[in-house]
């Protein structure tokens, strides 16, 4: 026959905050497994290129930086639109290089077609580029947007982003620093290019 008299006196409201703890672990687990899947969606929009890059970025926008972005029907490849209303505000345009960098063509190209649009040549414009997707590392992307390019922008009322820049501005507003409201209003400000940095700091360089 046992010895009853040796075993444990167990604390009911020791077991339930032990319960309780195991809960809160296993939540935390599913949420960091969640915030894993969420930043490998968004750094797909690095690896994309052609009609998988454009609808990339229209996804990108909409869903990941919660700014409503609508496919162009004619001239140009996406429009931003006023969430409230579905007005376009903003003429969009993609473009990628595998292993270069944005051009004056790339510039050139979306003036034409914002032309055609109908649109000023002070209407807001972004250009996304995905610059040197062929490369495998951050690190060798990372390179910054020709000063040149950066001039003609600002003149041209240009915002020029790399898709880096786009993930990076995911990663600031996730990180409790908020990035997205001040792209939106560096986009109606002007041109130049968006720069987000490995420290997660922001800039519009216009020369």
């Amino acid at each position: 026959m046992s010895d009853m008299g040796s075993m444990p006196n167990l604390d009911n409201g020791s077991e339930a905050a032990i319960q309780q703890r195991i809960t809160d672990l296993e939540a935390e687990i599913e949420r960091l497994k969640a915030q894993i899947v969420a930043a490998r969606e968004a750094r797909m929009i690095m690896f994309y290129s052609g009609d998988e890059l454009k609808m990339e970025t229209i996804r990108f926008f909409s869903e990941i930086l919660g700014c409503p972005a609508q496919r162009a029907d004619d001239v140009g490849d996406f429009w931003l639109v006023a969430e409230a209303v579905g007005e376009a505000w903003c003429f969009g345009e993609v473009a990628e290089s595998e292993n270069g960098n944005a051009s004056k063509d790339l510039l050139a190209h979306l003036i034409i077609n914002r032309s055609k649009a109908g649109k000023s040549d002070d209407y807001p414009a972004i250009l996304v580029v995905n610059t040197y997707f062929g490369k495998e590392s951050t690190e060798d992307r990372d390179q910054a947007i020709p000063e040149d390019i950066r001039r003609r922008a600002a003149e041209d009322n240009i915002l020029v982003v790399r898709t880096l820049d786009l993930v990076r501005l995911k990663q600031k507003e996730d990180s409790g620093f908020p990035g997205i409201k001040e792209f939106l209003e560096s986009i109606r400000a002007g041109g130049g290019w968006y720069e987000v940095n490995e420290t997660l700091s922001s800039k519009v360089h216009t020369s």
